[in-house]
């Protein structure tokens, strides 16, 4: 009987501890959309014939925020081995240290942007909007799996 309790348990523990990284990676996609949303806002209003800066400045405030937010949605577990659908890649945890510099890089571009954006500088988003994208991609590049 304590045996099968002990099972029971454990089994508990281990549907539990999956569920709670499933919903990691489930957060984690919801904020990802929410950022790309946020930068598409910002290349769209690039593209227009008469930018909005107001919705530039919101956008990029709202990736700035997002962007300082990253490493606390990459929990230990939460990635393939958790048995969730996720594109995160290994070498996040294994190189802990370049994955926290990738994304330091990241929320400067993306504190750069929302100054630039904030001063009304078309100019100067146009420049940073291409340098935050440099950052999306470098992390990528080395963090993220290519979609199936």
């Amino acid at each position: 009987m304590a045996a099968a309790g002990l099972l029971v348990a454990a089994t508990a523990g281990a549907a539990f501890a999956q569920s709670a990284a499933q919903k990691a990676v489930a957060a984690r996609q919801e904020q990802y959309k929410q950022l790309g949303a946020a930068f598409k806002t910002i290349n769209d209003e690039l593209k227009a014939g008469s930018p909005d800066m107001a919705a530039i400045g919101a956008a990029a405030g709202k990736m700035n925020t997002l962007a300082g937010k990253i490493p606390g949605w990459f929990p230990k577990g939460s990635g393939v081995e958790s048995g969730a659908k996720t594109r995160a890649l290994p070498a996040i945890w294994s190189d802990a240290a370049g994955f926290a510099a990738a994304q330091r890089g990241f929320q400067a571009e993306t504190a750069k942007l929302q100054k630039v954006a904030a001063a009304g500088d078309l100019a100067g988003v146009r420049a940073q909007a291409r340098a935050v994208g440099g950052g999306c991609k470098s992390c990528h590049d080395k963090y993220r799996a290519p979609e199936k």
